[in-house]
């Protein structure tokens, strides 16, 4: 029984660990193609050579979206690839739950003009 009682409180305080180091952040950077960075040519815009909108093709085939900051930080995006696929080598400021470097984004935005432009990561086109 003592066992048992150990191995739920270690669990209960990993989670409280867990989630602890979760916090709300929003971060800005250009859109990329996780594939297409984490290469070897680690390409930031969306062609890659002479292959046309390879960033685009990447997310559209489901590969994760990526955001490069300006400190040459990286996170992985966690959202659909879809939704972001049109923004690759764009400025996006995304806000979500930070996860050791993974976002789990609940908004983002684009650079459009001088100003943010709301990116609609919930229709269903």
């Amino acid at each position: 029984m003592k066992t048992i009682s150990v191995a739920i409180l270690a669990i209960v305080a990993s989670a409280a660990c867990l989630l602890a180091a979760e916090q709300t952040t929003t971060v800005q950077g250009t859109l990329v193609s996780s594939a297409c960075y984490l290469g070897p040519h680690h390409q930031t815009g969306n062609d890659m050579g002479s292959k046309k909108n390879c960033g685009i093709d990447c997310l559209k085939k489901g590969d994760p979206a990526g955001l490069l900051t300006k400190n040459n930080d990286f996170h992985v995006l966690v959202v659909s690839s879809l939704k972001l696929a049109p923004y690759v080598g764009q400025q996006l400021r995304v806000t979500g739950t930070d996860h050791n470097g993974v976002i789990k984004v609940q908004k983002a935005e684009v650079a459009k003009g001088g100003n943010w432009e709301e990116i609609n990561l919930t229709s269903a086109e």
